[in-house]
């Protein structure tokens, strides 16, 4: 019999097995660490997608400027009906000719007035033109083609970096929430099971009913703060699930990085200088000026093409024997009124801004820098005290609880003492959360996010 129980029992128990596997599988999908949100941001935000399509159509208008290295072959065709046909009368130099040569009559010499050309004619040609100088234009059109490409690249990479950031903190605000809203939950249980030992002491005549009053004020005012901090969760969460194009989820998995002593200010500033992509927006944007500034010289130049076009077909057109021609032709401005002159200062000064805006930028970078910098170390030193302040709250909560219930202490003393311990962790967690967003929000500004996702 007993043998016979343990063959059932067996195949029910790899079922429990594969059930609970099944479950744990399915949580463990919903968990999301910070690069997966990471990942899918980039793949589903339909802000980065639209900007994404603007790289894309940058990437094709360059290709399309290429094309001014290259003759244009084009196909033509004409179909013409006139009012009538076109004729040369001779009829008066014919009179002419007759007396020269003795004729009385000239008629006899016939009719003088020619037709030449029929009043319905057609004609097809295939034309190239190929324009070989124009003053250097085709070349800086290629390089700020080349140049707007690029700007669109790191316009996309300022959006992702800024989106980034956004990320960053929503990720670990909800981190923050839920850690809060934990402590809160267990401030909330110390002091019910406080409030429900008062209520017992004082049923047994061993505290006043005044200590049963504080513990059930205080018993409010936690379970109070609980109903907000889950409140802050599901806001987190939904700013979460926005940027990242509405995937759910149902925890998060990215633990906070403890604080630790950072590379020194100098270096971050260095750094700062050399990959921050808005400077490298600037940077290119006075590229594109000093351009500008050729393509107005240009205009000084004469513009010279080749051309050459071939008749494929023609109807009635007794006029055109020729069957194809080549040339070369040329433009050469000479005065314009002195427009030129006021577009070069003009492109001139173009570059002169930027290049201030660039030199202010740089300024304001390693100020920012210094700013994020001594934020790190203010929440690092901050949470290093808060460590020993932890220890010293935790045991005079101890203290304070023991004293309570050998009749010594005050209620008040005890829920003042739990609310101290409370807000130190508090304290912990929000110097945790700040410090984790400054660092992250400082490497996605060096173009270092992939390091600081793998680090974390």
């Amino acid at each position: 019999m007993l043998t016979h129980l343990k063959l059932v029992l067996k195949p029910t128990a790899k079922k429990i097995t594969i059930l609970i596997v099944f479950i744990t599988t399915s949580i463990s999908s919903q968990e999301l660490s910070l690069k997966e949100a990471y990942n899918l941001m980039l793949s589903k935000n339909g802000d980065l997608n639209a900007s994404q399509h603007e790289v894309n159509t940058k990437q094709e208008e360059q290709k399309a400027v290429k094309s001014l290295w290259y003759p244009s072959l084009s196909l033509s065709a004409t179909y013409l009906h006139l009012d009538k046909d076109i004729a040369v009368d001779l009829n008066e130099q014919r009179a002419m000719v007759s007396r020269i040569i003795g004729v009385a009559n000239p008629a006899l010499l016939g009719d003088w007035n020619f037709s030449i050309q029929d009043k319905n004619l057609g004609f097809a040609t295939a034309d190239i033109e190929w324009p070989i100088f124009a003053g250097g234009k085709i070349n800086a059109a290629n390089k700020a083609s080349k140049i707007n490409y690029e700007l669109s690249e790191n316009h996309h990479k300022i959006k992702e970096n800024a989106l980034t950031i956004k990320l960053i903190d929503y990720y670990f605000k909800l981190k923050l929430a839920k850690e809060a809203k934990d402590l809160r939950k267990k401030v909330y249980e110390t002091i019910q099971l406080h409030s429900n030992h008062a209520t017992k002491l004082f049923e047994n005549g061993i505290i006043p009913e005044v200590e049963t009053l504080n513990a059930k004020v205080a018993f409010s005012n936690a379970k109070r703060e609980l109903l907000a901090a889950q409140k802050d969760v599901s806001l987190a969460a939904t700013a979460i699930k926005n940027l990242i194009g509405g995937k759910t989820f149902s925890t998060t998995s990215t633990a906070f990085i403890i604080p630790t002593i950072q590379t020194s200010l100098h270096e971050f500033q260095n750094e700062m200088i050399q990959e921050n992509e808005q400077l490298k927006f600037l940077e290119k944007n006075e590229e594109l000026a000093k351009i500008g500034v050729k393509v107005e010289n240009s205009e000084y130049y004469p513009k010279v093409a080749l051309f050459g076009k071939h008749t494929l077909w023609k109807d009635n057109l007794s006029l055109l024997e020729n069957k194809w021609l080549v040339g070369v032709g040329a433009t050469w401005q000479l005065f314009n009124g002195f427009e030129r002159d006021h577009k070069i200062k003009a492109a001139k000064y173009k570059v002169l801004q930027v290049q201030q805006l660039e030199k202010q930028a740089k300024l304001n970078l390693l100020t920012y820098t210094e700013k994020l910098y001594n934020d790190l170390e203010k929440q690092r030193e901050q949470y290093d005290s808060l460590n020993t302040d932890e220890a010293l709250a935790e045991k005079l909560k101890f203290m304070r609880t023991r004293a309570f219930e050998e009749g010594t202490g005050t209620s008040l003393e005890v829920i003042d003492a739990t609310l101290q311990l409370a807000q130190i962790k508090l304290f912990k967690i929000k110097a945790l959360y700040h410090y984790n967003t400054t660092y992250g929000e400082l490497m996605v500004n060096l173009n270092k996010t992939e390091n600081f996702l793998n680090k974390i």
